[in-house]
This record gives C-alpha cells, sequence and structure tokens, in this order.
C-alpha cells in the first residue's frame, strides 16, 4: 500500500473516532443494497456526484453514523482511496460489516483475490448470514474461476435477501454455462423489471430471448438498454437490427433515423433505412433517407437519381432537375441518366438543353435508352435543326442559319397569321473559333422553337479562327397579303 494510501487511512481513523455514547447501528442488508443499486444507476446516468452531495449532506446532519462515509467509499470503488476509508472504518467500527464487504469487492476488482477471502469471512462472522458478504464471496469465487462455488455462494446470498442485484449476478453467471440460459433469462426479467438501469444485464437478456426464439421479447429489452444509451449509434444500429427480427419495420426505422442523427454513415445500414421507409410507403422520411446515403456514397449516383423520382412525383421540377444534374455529374457515362435529363428540359420546352441532354445520351456507353436515338430525331424534327452544322464566314452562317429560322417562321405563320417580332443575338466564341454561348440579347418575338433553333444552329456552326464573337439580328414580318 502506498505511503499516500497510508496517511489516508491514518487520518481516515482519526476522523472516525465515535463520540461516547451508544454505538451507530449498521445499515441493514436491505438497506445497503438499495444504496449500492442507487449508486450504479447513477453512474449509468452519469451522475454520481449528485449522490456524492446527498451522501455528504447526510454525513454533516449525523456526523457520528459511518454509513455516509461507507457509501461515499463504495461510490468511489474501487480507488486508493475508497480502501483506504473502508480499512479505516473497519477498525473504529468492528462491528459493522458494510467496510468489510468493501475491503474485499475493492480486492476483487483489483484481482487480488486471496486478499478479498479474508475481509469478507470477517463480514460474515460480524453478522452471521450477511448477505451482502455471501454475495461479494460468490464474485470472489467466480473470479477464480470456481463457478459451481460461487453458484452456490450466490444462490444463499438470494435466498437471504431477493434484490435484483443478486438476480442479476447470479443469472450472468448461469447465462455462460450449459443449460443456464432459461434459468438465466427467467431471473434477468424479474431483475430488470424492479431495476432497468443495467446495461449489461438488458443486453444478456436481450441475447437470451433471440436465442430462445422470441424476438420481440428481444426486441423489448434492446430498446431499454438502447434508453440507457441514447448517444450510442450503435446501441441504436443494434436495435434496429432487433426490432426487424422481431417485425417491428416502424420501430427500426426509428432507430436507424436515431443512428444517422447521431453520425452514423455506414452505406449498407442507410440503405436498409430507405428501403424500409419504401416498405412503408413514406417517402418524405425515404427523401431524408437518401440526403444520408447520397453523403455517405458520393460516387454512388442511384440515391440521387431516387431523389429525383421522388420530386417529380412532388411535382417539383427544380428539385427534380437538380438531382438529375448531381446525378450527371457523378455518372456521365450514362445514357439513362441523360435522357431523363433531356425528357425533363423537353417537357419543359427547353429544347436547346433538351438537344444537348441527348446528344450526351448517345454519346454515353454505358445503360443506352433504346428510344433516346428516335426521341432526338424528333426534337432535331421540331426544331428543323440542319442535317449539318453551317459553316464558313461569319455572314455565310447567318444565311445557312436564316434557312431554318424562315421555314419554321413560315410553318407558325399558318397558326397565327400576325406573328412578328425581332430576334437579336450574340455569338461568344473562343480563339479557336469554337462557340461558347448564345446569348439572346432581344426577342420580341417570342417564339421558343425559334428562339431555341438559333440557339442551338449557332452552337454547332463551325467559325473561322480569331473571329470576333457575332451578333445576329432577323426581323420577321408576314409576306403581304
Amino acid at each position: 500500500m502506498t505511503s499516500r494510501v497510508l496517511t489516508c487511512l491514518l487520518l481516515s481513523v482519526l476522523c472516525a473516532l465515535p463520540a461516547a455514547g451508544a454505538r451507530p447501528v449498521p445499515a441493514p442488508a436491505a438497506e445497503g443494497m438499495a444504496m449500492l443499486q442507487r449508486m450504479d444507476t447513477a453512474r449509468v446516468q452519469g451522475s454520481p456526484s449528485t449522490l456524492r452531495t446527498e451522501l455528504d449532506a447526510q454525513e454533516a446532519k449525523a456526523p457520528k453514523d459511518p454509513m455516509p462515509r461507507v457509501y461515499r467509499a463504495f461510490l468511489a470503488l474501487p480507488s486508493d482511496e475508497s480502501f483506504a476509508e473502508f480499512k479505516a472504518l473497519a477498525v473504529v467500527y468492528p462491528e459493522n460489516p458494510w467496510p468489510f464487504v468493501g475491503m474485499g469487492l475493492v480486492y476483487v476488482r483489483w484481482g487480488m483475490l486471496k486478499d478479498a477471502a479474508a475481509p469478507l469471512e470477517t463480514a460474515r462472522k460480524v453478522v452471521p448470514g450477511f448477505a451482502p458478504a455471501l454475495w461479494a464471496d460468490g464474485l470472489r469465487l467466480q473470479a477464480e474461476g470456481k463457478a459451481p462455488e460461487a453458484e452456490a455462494r450466490l444462490r444463499e446470498a438470494l435466498t437471504k435477501l431477493d434484490v435484483p442485484r443478486f438476480r442479476t449476478d447470479l443469472a450472468l453467471l448461469l447465462a455462460g454455462r450449459p443449460g443456464g440460459a432459461a434459468e438465466a433469462r427467467t431471473l434477468l426479467v424479474r431483475s430488470v423489471k424492479d431495476w432497468p438501469e443495467q446495461p449489461e444485464a438488458l443486453q444478456v437478456l436481450s441475447r437470451l430471448a433471440r436465442e430462445a426464439g422470441d424476438a420481440k421479447a428481444g426486441a423489448e429489452a434492446g430498446a431499454l438498454l438502447v434508453a440507457l444509451q441514447p448517444h450510442d449509434r450503435e446501441a441504436h444500429r443494434r436495435q434496429a437490427d432487433a426490432w426487424l427480427a422481431a417485425g417491428d419495420k416502424a420501430q427500426a426505422v426509428k432507430m436507424l433515423e436515431r443512428y444517422a442523427t447521431l453520425g452514423g454513415a455506414e452505406p449498407a445500414v442507410l440503405a436498409t433505412w430507405v428501403r424500409l421507409n419504401v416498405a412503408l410507403n413514406r417517402p418524405d422520411d425515404e427523401a431524408k433517407a437518401l440526403v444520408r446515403l447520397a453523403a455517405a456514397t458520393p460516387k454512388d449516383p442511384e440515391p440521387l437519381l431516387r431523389l429525383a423520382t421522388l420530386a417529380e412525383g412532388k411535382q417539383d421540377a427544380a428539385g427534380t432537375e437538380a438531382r438529375l444534374d448531381q446525378a450527371a455529374a457523378l455518372a456521365p457515362q450514362r445514357a439513362d441518366i441523360q435522357v431523363r435529363r433531356a425528357r425533363l428540359l423537353l417537357k419543359q420546352e427547353r429544347y436547346f438543353e433538351a438537344v444537348a441532354a441527348y446528344r450526351a445520351a448517345l454519346a454515353a456507353p454505358e445503360r443506352p435508352v433504346p428510344e433516346a436515338a428516335e426521341e432526338a430525331a424528333q426534337l432535331s424534327k421540331k426544331l428543323r435543326l440542319p442535317a449539318a452544322p453551317a459553316k464558313g464566314t461569319v455572314e455565310q452562317i447567318y444565311d445557312r442559319v436564316s434557312l431554318g429560322l424562315v421555314a419554321l417562321y413560315l410553318e407558325h405563320l399558318m397558326e397565327k397569321p400576325d406573328l412578328k417580332g425581332n430576334l437579336k443575338v450574340r455569338v461568344d466564341l473562343d480563339p479557336t473559333g469554337k462557340a461558347t454561348n448564345v446569348v439572346v440579347l432581344y426577342d420580341s418575338l417570342q417564339d421558343v422553337l425559334i428562339t431555341h433553333h438559333a440557339h442551338v444552329a449557332f452552337m454547332d456552326a463551325q467559325y473561322p479562327p480569331g473571329s470576333p464573337s457575332p451578333e445576329y439580328q432577323y426581323v420577321f414580318r408576314p409576306p403581304p397579303r
């Protein structure tokens, strides 16, 4: 024992000397075990300091009563300070079995099993049949690998005092032995009913129930365990599996959502969350899960494509387009994504963008869409696009594009005899003569097919290198009648 512990021991002895008069009565076994249970609960809940403050107040109120100090030492177990306090109290109050039980438990926790036997035997002599001493000795025997002797001692303690702690430790011993699962489960059911704040007991009970084929009972025990570990995302993941085994998809979804909220990002787990929401027909929750899955799988376009489908179902064109654009950026070689984009753009009468999307689809080697070629051809026909790009001088290109624009205009005059207006565009060129953009500067005609024909035709045209960015203007007027 260190000199620091010896110093603490001497100070504790001096502090423990009682005043003259009646000796304080040790706490009964049931009362003491109830306090130890409160300590374990406080540890699980992360609030041992609150209990320590309460014990300090009890000691101040009854300074001649050693039990607040005993309990405070149990709360600090298995530290050097707790052992020193137990030792000092045992010297001053040799008729009190609790300090001896405390010393024995400290030795057991430290792995000094031979040293643990003596104080526990003293406790049993001080109060014959003292159940907490029998219990602690059972833990010592179990640590020594003497399972039959440990079981006998724990059963003896339980016979004298039926409390959750004793049931739990006997059950945990039996659960690890062949043929002991059924009794262990019975003991644990009673124990956690009276004292649910037992993580290890709940974990073993959940496992035993599942192994016995009672998935629902296993899930219910696991739910209590998760309630004790609200910030443990892996506990929520395991509980989701338990609820699934029990056939409760709604509860499993709750666990998986909590898992994700706590930062869980395992793609397989998030994919399960998505599938369950699909099965439960919860599109909004599915979308929430898909966003998480997309973030966890940044190279996979599938979550984005499903998000696009959900947005489309809600008539959210902007959301659909955004998701399809993201998917296309991730998988530029997939033709099916470009076709979806093209069809969406076509529906919105954004023809020149639809043309580009169809062209990208026809050039993409993966997942071709057989109908895409015909759809692209129909769009070209609708826009009266030239069979080959215009080329030559800036003026020649102007004249060539004019043919298609005039043809479209004459077609539309048949439906709108008074159709007239001006169209002026600028074509931005790079130094090689490649068009980089077509900007509509003025459009009083407001004929979408004509405007989009001009956009596609001027973007496709082949300009002489070094050409300045040209501006083209067309005046559309009906012919004289």
